[in-house]
């Protein structure tokens, strides 16, 4: 819940920031966001995945062959 009431704060000050800063300033705000929340999903997937989920995941990584 808390991260849901802090993202509508931060877009609001993304409203409140249109005619204040530039267009590309405003879009790079908003990629950090949705950089944020897709890290948020796969460390959510992560956590949630079976064992043979995440020894797939891992291949290639350096820990399985």
């Amino acid at each position: 819940m808390n991260n849901i009431l802090y993202d509508i704060e931060q877009l609001k000050e993304i409203q409140n920031a249109v005619g204040q800063f530039s267009a590309s300033t405003i879009k790079s705000y908003i990629q950090d966001m949705i950089d944020e929340k897709q890290k948020q999903i796969t460390e959510f997937e992560i956590q949630n995945m079976s064992y043979e989920q995440y020894e797939e995941h891992m291949k290639g990584r350096g820990f399985n062959a």
